[in-house]
């Protein structure tokens, strides 16, 4: 059994640029990993946040259509 790499909370909010508040949502939405290390100390797990910025990072090349494009189009005409 391998032992997960683990991130403090405020750590992982300060590598998002987002707030403490925000990492406790995002493992409540299921979107980061966390281990309960007592009443009041919570670890994400490192898989889950690469796992977090590799889907976002997919999602957004999709949103932006930049997965179908195979090759740029020309937009000019020689003559």
């Amino acid at each position: 059994m391998t032992i997960p790499q683990l991130t403090r909370v405020w750590r992982v909010a300060k590598e998002l640029d987002v707030s403490r508040k925000r990492i406790y949502q995002m493992v409540q939405e299921g979107k980061l990993d966390a281990v309960r290390l007592g009443p009041r100390s919570m670890r994400i797990t490192r898989d889950s946040l690469e796992r977090f910025i590799s889907g976002q990072r997919q999602k957004n090349r999709e949103e932006l259509g930049l997965d179908l494009l195979t090759k740029p189009a020309r937009r000019f005409s020689r003559r």
